[in-house]
């Protein structure tokens, strides 16, 4: 095989690893605990979604400055840097970003934490410990909400 070979057959490998990702629903997740992020990224794969994950909420922000959104958001309350109810008030005011369905995943069950997520605008509250299937079936109710999948979100073609 010709190094010329080689580079074409290369480069036709990554144009299809991006063409297969761009056919999946894109979800972002961010959470700071690498063993939660871990089983998130297989279940989230396993269901067929392409995932990102970032570790903390000002590597979420420097993302959302960067790249076009997700189709969805899984975000932690209680990261370092931004949290994630500061990152999720950038998401409400960004317009690029503010469609998108934000569930928030977490261990912070306090009623007063609660109603401001519900006041800055999260889509839905799942605790944790999560229940693999309470998550996805909040995954599928939101997703076919998003605009992106309708193919009518800002910034997507």
């Amino acid at each position: 095989m010709t190094e010329q070979n080689r580079r074409s057959l290369i480069e036709e490998g990554e144009r299809m690893r991006t063409i297969q990702q761009e056919d999946k629903p894109r979800v972002l997740v961010v959470e700071d605990h690498e063993d939660t992020a871990r089983l998130l990224r297989l279940i989230l794969e396993r269901e067929g979604y392409f995932v990102t994950h970032v570790a903390d909420g000002g590597a979420a922000q420097r993302l959302m400055a960067s790249t076009a959104p997700p189709d969805l958001m899984l975000l932690d309350i209680i990261l370092p840097s931004l949290t994630g109810l500061e990152l999720l008030r950038v998401v409400r005011t960004t317009p690029e970003w503010q469609w998108i369905p934000v569930i928030l995943l977490t261990a912070d069950t306090r009623n007063a934490t609660m109603a401001e997520a519900a006041n800055l605008g999260a889509t839905e509250y799942v605790q944790k410990p999560f229940v693999e299937e309470r998550l996805l079936a909040s995954i599928h109710q939101f997703l076919p909400k998003s605009p992106a999948l309708r193919g009518d979100a800002p910034g997507r073609a």
